[in-house]
């Protein structure tokens, strides 16, 4: 026969009730000791549920609930009313710094109660919800306010690297995706510089100009390459000349090692290497395929981006 503990421990509420109405019955026939020996348990348990059965009946052989009915160290009234003043002041902070501040002697775990008592912590906003105002702040951006340019290397992607060697194809991607409408730019090169990306960077800002978007209002992002900028040296790269010096336009970097920053045309290098590289090998025989691309997923190569800026431009203002 299995011990007591055993027994209750793999049944529910009603069967651990009715288990110890029968062991408190059957103390009360042959005895406390006898019923102990027979249940395999201690005369304590035994007794203790003798006596709540003769106290309450079978309402009294329910566990009793653990939580403590009252505090001795509970937080005084006065004390409460500055932690609220303080979480109001500072929504922020919380039960931790609030004690620190506050040079309190309660722990940050009773602090941390009186703030969730009072309705004063909120609930953590899911991705979902994130996304969505995130949604909104790109709408109150400008359109062609802000460009995240990066370069990607295709020397990585075997379906392609085939052709590469075969056909001389370009080793690099260069891509500029703009912030609110995520309209992308892109050029291909042989070679990972500043000359490289400065050619791409004057077709983009002289087409914009063209079309009648002021250079000094547009926002270049980059990373910390050496293609972009030289961190080891005052002296401008070529891309930063064209950028700052030739159109005005401003050059801001991202932290170092901090993709996430870039994240915008980061998924479109993803976008274009599971969905164009890999996927369409039949076109990778000929140097058509480099003006395929963007026909079949709508976006514009480098030169007419003219046309492309037009219609971006007349859907923004319709929208807004």
């Amino acid at each position: 026969m299995n011990t007591y503990m055993e027994n209750i421990i793999f049944m529910d509420k009603e069967d651990v009730k009715r288990y110890r109405l029968k062991m408190a019955q059957d103390a009360l026939k042959s005895g406390i000791k006898p019923c102990a020996q027979a249940y395999q348990t201690t005369v304590k348990t035994v007794r203790k549920w003798v006596k709540r059965y003769q106290e309450n009946k079978e309402a009294g052989l329910s566990d009793l609930p653990r939580k403590k009915e009252h505090c001795s160290i509970k937080i005084d009234k006065e004390t409460e009313l500055k932690i609220l003043e303080c979480r109001k002041r500072h929504p922020g902070w919380g039960s931790r710094r609030i004690k620190e501040v506050l040079e309190l002697n309660y722990s940050h775990v009773s602090i941390h109660r009186v703030i969730k008592e009072a309705g004063l912590i909120k609930a953590k906003r899911k991705t979902y919800k994130k996304r969505k105002d995130m949604q909104e702040v790109r709408k109150q951006k400008r359109v062609f306010s802000r460009f995240q340019v990066d370069i990607k290397y295709l020397t990585d992607i075997p379906e392609y690297e085939i052709w590469r060697w075969e056909h001389h194809l370009p080793e690099y991607l260069i891509t500029a995706r703009d912030y609110k409408t995520g309209a992308t730019y892109l050029s291909y090169s042989h070679e990972k510089s500043s000359t490289a990306t400065a050619i791409f960077i004057d077709y983009l800002l002289f087409s914009l100009y063209n079309y009648g978007i002021n250079p000094e209002t547009i926002t270049i992002q980059t990373d910390n390459g050496k293609e972009f900028t030289n961190p080891h040296s005052q002296k401008l790269t070529l891309f930063e000349k064209i950028v700052i010096e030739k159109y005005k336009a401003r050059h801001k970097l991202i932290p170092y090692q901090r993709p996430t920053y870039n994240s915008d045309v980061e998924s479109f290098h993803n976008l274009i290497e599971e969905e164009f590289f890999i996927s369409e090998k039949q076109i990778m025989k000929q140097n058509s395929w480099l003006k395929l691309f963007p026909i079949k997923y709508g976006l514009t190569p480098i030169e007419p981006i003219g046309v492309e800026i037009i219609k971006i431009l007349n859907k923004s203002i319709k929208q807004n």
